[in-house]
């Protein structure tokens, strides 16, 4: 009895890490990208004008954009109070996103999590 609890703590633990380990994700994989939404917490401060993409903008932002950890998007860029939302297939998987007013974005596939920066994205958005 003493074995079990040992072996299923350690069953959690590696589910728990396949949960959040979501290594690199290729965005040539990505594919029938939609945006269906436009959301913000400072409605007169940050407006559509500030992320008006088209769906082939929100695709080239994910391909010019960089892969970050959760934690150095966080350390490194600001947070915009507005975004886009969509959908889109990452190898035929249907996934969400979001791509927000300071050029950074997130995928989000089942439990995966992939965060994005875009340092040379100006023209996507008008800029």
């Amino acid at each position: 009895m003493a074995m079990k609890t040992p072996l299923i703590a350690l069953a959690a633990i590696g589910l728990t890490a396949c949960a959040t380990a979501a290594g690199r994700l290729d965005t040539a994989g990505l594919s029938e990208l939609y945006i269906a939404d436009f959301t913000s917490t400072d409605p007169t401060g940050c407006t559509t004008a500030d992320v008006d993409l088209s769906n082939d903008d929100a695709q080239a932002f994910f391909h010019r954009a960089r892969q970050l950890s959760e934690k150095a998007l966080a350390d490194n860029y600001p947070l915009a109070p507005c975004r886009i939302e969509g959908t889109l297939k990452y190898d035929n998987m249907p996934c969400d996103f979001e791509i927000s007013a300071a050029m950074t974005g997130v995928i989000r596939c089942e439990r995966q999590r992939w965060h994005f920066a875009c340092d040379d994205c100006e023209a996507l958005f008008g800029r």
